[in-house]
C-alpha cells in the first residue's frame, strides 16, 4: 500500500469517527423525528434508549414520570457514547416531567468534559413545564460533571399521536446549535 493511499484511508477513517451523538428516548415517534433532524443536520450517531420493560399504557408511563421514577435500559448506552464529546440529549415531557428512561440512563453516566446539549417534547402547546425539566436535566447533567451548551424546548403532538415533521424540522431550525 502507497503511503498516499494509507493517508487518504486514515483520514476517511478518521472523519468516520463520530465525537457526537443524539441519545434519546421516543414513545409515540415526535422525538425520534426530532433525533432525526439533529444528527442529520450535525453529523452525530443516534443512540434509542429502550427500557428494559416498556410501558405502554400511557396513565400509568404519566405516573412513571410525575413520581420520578428511573427505567431500567436495555443495552449499554453509555459505552456507546463513552468516546463522545459532544452529546446532545432528547426526552419527550410526561405529566410535567421527566421521563423514567432519560433518569435511568443519567443515573449512570459519566459527563466529564463533555459538553451537552437538551431537547424536550411535550404535547402542551404553550411549553409550560418545560423549563422546569429542562433545569431538572441540566442539574442531572452537572452532577455527572458535563456543561449543558443549549437547550429548547419543541411542542409535540397528544399523547398517542406523532408530531408533524415539518413543524419540528421549522423549530430546530431557529436553535443556536445549529449556528454554531
Amino acid at each position: 500500500m502507497s503511503i498516499k493511499l494509507f493517508f487518504e484511508l486514515t483520514i476517511d477513517y478518521n472523519l468516520k469517527m463520530n465525537d457526537k451523538a443524539v441519545v434519546f428516548f421516543s414513545r409515540d415517534g415526535s422525538t425520534r423525528i426530532a433525533a432525526n433532524i439533529i444528527a442529520e443536520k450535525i453529523g452525530a450517531e443516534l443512540i434509542e434508549l429502550q427500557e428494559e420493560k416498556p410501558n405502554r399504557n400511557f396513565l400509568m408511563s404519566g405516573f412513571r414520570a410525575s413520581t420520578r421514577k428511573h427505567a431500567a435500559l436495555s443495552g449499554d448506552p453509555w459505552a456507546e457514547i463513552a468516546s463522545c464529546n459532544t452529546l446532545i440529549l432528547g426526552a419527550p415531557i410526561w405529566a410535567g416531567k421527566g421521563i423514567p428512561a432519560m433518569n435511568g440512563f443519567l443515573d449512570k453516566i459519566d459527563l466529564s468534559g463533555k459538553h451537552v446539549y437538551l431537547f424536550t417534547l411535550q404535547a402542551d402547546p404553550n411549553l409550560r413545564s418545560s423549563g422546569q425539566v429542562i433545569a431538572h436535566y441540566t442539574r442531572r447533567v452537572e452532577d455527572a460533571g458535563g456543561t449543558v451548551d443549549g437547550s429548547i424546548a419543541l411542542p409535540g403532538n397528544s399523547p398517542g399521536k406523532t408530531g408533524s415533521e415539518k413543524d419540528i424540522r421549522t423549530t430546530l431550525e431557529k436553535w443556536s446549535l445549529f449556528n454554531n
